[in-house]
């Protein structure tokens, strides 16, 4: 039997205590969503130990060893669940109800990371308002679960126990794949097991011995020194803009490696894991990394703000004090093969528990969100989160390469033929996406017609490129530069949410005349001007757009949330804070009105007096915080036939009819 290390315990507490700390918002621990690459490691290695031991011996059986992680895993997630159900029917409006009810069924069914993989597109729900969001990685592991033990045990009869070999070359492998992957497809990168399964097998190495003992005292001090520095160094480091996992994934992982090959060497490093606060930590650390997400994600969704230090430090110290509850009266009475699961009881009750939730689950998805909770007024509101297009997908995000093919959506007057002598390019991001059904009918109307180049999260100039992007911003715009130039193309409408760019986002400069170190806003002030006066000397018309006012948070939320919860509604921004927060776009955008054939600025039908409502008779404007929604953006079209047939110009920084 292997024997117990206190230092994994301790270990276990590195990993909880910057996952909840990066996830309440403690700025020094930027990084600390490596803590669950930290447990990956330690899960490989502890169950690898204990599935070679009982094969060696001829006591391994799939059915105890399923029992046993019923009876570790399976209590303290279901008292989760049990409350985050009730809390998710008393405050979730519903349509993050039915998000909620189908998250309960992928993390039972143990696919949540399959099921966040598929939600985490561009336009999905704001990862912090989805209260299972954690469970991703449980379901890693027990998808691990369920493919080591059989492995190992074919390996065992069939390959003589050659363990070290194929699981050296599966982990390569996973490695491999998730480097290749995480600047492509960092979704899949950071969700799936493929991609995922080389840190678990990490610790499966080391637990067969595939490295062997650091034979001085010295070398097994600088192994434990160099371990904690990498899990620290890592925290510290990075941000949500590392790319992660792939090649920065491997820094924790050997850091919690080289903890565990030394720490039961009596290091210092090894002493200081095994202390017993720190060993207490590691032992409440499942029950931590279980509670504290539901509770930050309902404080979240409840307040619509951001918590301040006396909120964090409360819900810190609540979050404890459950995790101690939940570990002493939940996760140990059930721990032993004697107490209240044992035996063939484990998996009776799993499997009721399952029917329940899932019953439960379902009738939150089939119903869309049990909306019966709420006054239909509420439904209505709530409803607007999903008025978008549904089309879109395949009009955008195309590739540099269909661009240059010419593979692209064609807007308006489609079936006109003198509406071929003169094709406009409408070129945006999302905005453009967002608004192509409105821009469709105006172009109809006015008897034109238009290619659709449109890329999500990419801005509309060329030479720049996102920073910590996976998609080809540089690329897609190159290419429209060349589609330009050789459709000889007269008309180019640029529409993009260029608040967005100036305050949330880096973009790197790539044109050779560029010089470097500059700011954020220098660089993008650059490539405005660049974008522009290089289309304007091709003899290109240029129709620009401003950034529409948007909302501080999901318009239809906020408006819902009025309604159910008899909250005050949430404030609109100010005319002046809508003015100041676009002042050097503004500022850029008059500098090169020469340029500009003509200029759309909805935010002055928008904005009524000194402030820019994100309502409109009565309805969301937006789907979310900034993207119009399909049925209650008509009242644009007028101004935007204005603004596409050319009597709308830029003069003083404001618009005026000719």
């Amino acid at each position: 039997m292997m024997r117990y290390r206190p230092d994994i315990d301790g270990l276990r507490a590195v990993a909880v205590i910057p996952v909840v700390l990066f996830h309440a918002g403690i700025g020094a621990f930027s990084g600390g969503f490596i803590g669950v690459d930290v447990f990956f490691v330690i899960s490989g290695y502890l169950i690898t130990a204990l599935i070679a031991a009982d094969i060696r011996e001829g006591r391994f059986s799939i059915a105890e060893f399923y029992e046993r992680r019923i009876r570790r895993l399976l209590p303290a997630l279901v008292a989760m669940l049990l409350f985050s159900s009730a809390a998710a029917s008393l405050i979730l409006l519903p349509n993050d109800f039915r998000l909620y009810s189908q998250s309960l069924l992928s993390a039972l069914f143990s696919v949540s990371n399959i099921f966040f993989w598929r939600q985490s597109g561009y336009f999905s729900e704001a990862a912090e308002l989805q209260p299972l969001l954690h469970t991703w990685s449980l379901s890693v592991e027990e998808q691990f679960y369920v493919v080591l033990p059989v492995s190992m045990l074919l390996l065992h009869r069939y390959l003589k126990g050659r363990w070290i070999p194929v699981l050296a070359l599966a982990a390569a492998l996973s490695f491999g794949l998730s480097v290749w992957l995480v600047t492509r497809k960092p979704d899949i990168a950071f969700y799936l097991i493929p991609t995922r399964a080389w840190e678990l097998l990490l610790g499966s190495l080391l637990a067969l011995g595939a490295v062997p003992a650091f034979r001085s005292r010295m070398a097994n001090e600088a192994g434990g020194l160099l371990g904690l520095g990498l899990i620290g160094w890592s925290v510290a480091s990075f941000t949500s803009a590392t790319a992660f996992p792939g090649l920065n994934a491997l820094y924790p992982c050997l850091g919690a490696a080289l903890l565990i090959h030394t720490g039961g060497m009596g290091t210092v490093v090894g002493r200081l894991l095994s202390l017993a606060p720190i060993v207490f930590v590691g032992a409440i650390s499942y029950s931590l990394y279980l509670w504290h997400w539901p509770l930050i994600v309902f404080t979240n969704y409840y307040s619509f703000g951001e918590m301040d230090g006396a909120r964090v430090a409360l819900l810190l110290a609540a979050t404890f004090g459950l995790a101690v509850l939940s570990w002493r009266f939940v996760e140990k009475p059930f721990r032993h093969a004697q107490g209240l699961l044992g035996g063939r009881r484990a998996f009776a009750h799993a499997g009721v528990a399952m029917a329940l939730f899932a019953a439960f689950g379902a009738y939150g998805t089939l119903t869309q969100g049990w909306g019966g909770r709420y006054d239909p007024r509420v439904v209505e509101l709530d409803a607007y989160s999903t008025n978008r297009y549904a089309f879109l997908p395949a009009c955008h995000d195309r590739k540099p390469a269909d661009v240059d093919a010419g593979r692209l959506c064609v807007i308006g007057a489609k079936d006109v033929p003198d509406a071929d002598k003169d094709v406009w390019l409408f070129w945006g991001d999302s905005h453009a996406a967002a608004t192509q059904d409105v821009y469709d009918d105006v172009f109809r109307s006015i008897g034109k017609k238009a290619i659709v180049a449109a890329y999500h999260g990419c801005v509309p100039l060329f030479g720049l490129q996102r920073v910590g992007y996976p998609e080809p911003c540089y690329g897609f715009n190159e290419s429209v530069k060349a589609l330009i130039a050789k459709n000889k193309i007269k008309n180019v409408v640029i529409t993009a949410y260029w608040t967005g760019y100036y305050h949330d986002t880096d973009q790197i400069d790539l044109d050779p005349t560029a010089t470097s170190g500059r700011s954020r806003e220098a660089i993008l002030d650059d490539g405005i001007t660049r974008t522009l006066t290089a289309l304007d000397a091709a003899g290109v018309n240029i129709h620009l757009t401003d950034p529409l006012p948007g909302a501080r948070h999901f318009a239809p939320r906020a408006m819902a949330a009025s309604v159910a919860w008899k909250r005050p509604v949430d404030q609109p921004f100010s005319l002046a804070e809508f003015q100041q927060r676009n002042e050097a776009f503004f500022r850029t955008v008059q500098k090169n009105a020469s340029h500009i054939r003509s200029r759309l600025s909805l935010w002055k039908t928008i904005c009524q007096g000194d402030v820019c409502p994100y309502e409109h008779n009565g309805l969301p404007i937006y789907f979310d915080n900034n993207h119009p929604s399909r049925d209650n953006f008509e009242f644009a079209k007028g101004p935007i036939a204005s603004f596409l047939e050319g009597n709308l110009v830029a003069e003083s920084g404001t618009i005026v009819r000719q």
